[in-house]
């Protein structure tokens, strides 16, 4: 399907993702190097980006068993005990950025392959009613954490992303 032959939900729904996709985008971007791995506790600025996309490709793929949370990485997560040693020094802003484009892809080709009824149907998320619903879910978990990037990004006394 094109852009111009989507249904109605599926069009709402690109356009959300294309926004929140270009804020998360930004606020990457405007994270400064030497702040990249800042973080309060068990919070971090890059680990926070790198989880917004592992969370939608998680999101994005049909089967939730299948996932390896942390592999795109190099992360094995149930053999890490210190992250600040282990997991930050991975995850450089190139990865994350890289990560951000193959999955911001996978956004728009997941949309355009679906039809609106198709996106009412179930899949193998047993636990959401519908494809709408994880959709949905993962476009207010985008934008949850986006939020935390952004207040770190005023803390810092830098301007958040911008608004799409």
């Amino acid at each position: 399907m094109t852009e111009g032959e989507l249904g109605p939900i599926a069009k709402a729904l690109m356009a959300q993702y294309a926004s929140v996709w270009k804020m998360l985008e930004d606020a990457i971007n405007k994270a400064p190097d030497e702040r990249w791995h800042d973080g309060v506790g068990q919070w971090y600025f890059s680990q926070t980006a790198y989880h917004i996309i592992e969370t939608a490709q998680f999101y994005l793929g049909s089967d939730p068993d299948i996932m390896k949370w942390g592999a795109r990485a190099g992360i094995n997560r149930d053999e890490v005990t210190n992250i600040e040693k282990v997991i930050l020094p991975k995850l450089t802003k190139e990865l994350v950025k890289t990560y951000l484009n193959e999955i911001g892809q996978k956004w728009a080709d997941t949309l355009k392959s679906v039809s609106d009824s198709e996106i009412l149907k179930t899949d193998d998320f047993h636990w959401i009613s519908s494809i709408l619903e994880k959709l949905i879910y993962l476009l207010r978990h985008t934008n949850y954490h986006v939020g935390e990037l952004n207040r770190a990004l005023r803390e810092w006394d830098l301007s958040p992303a911008r608004w799409g």
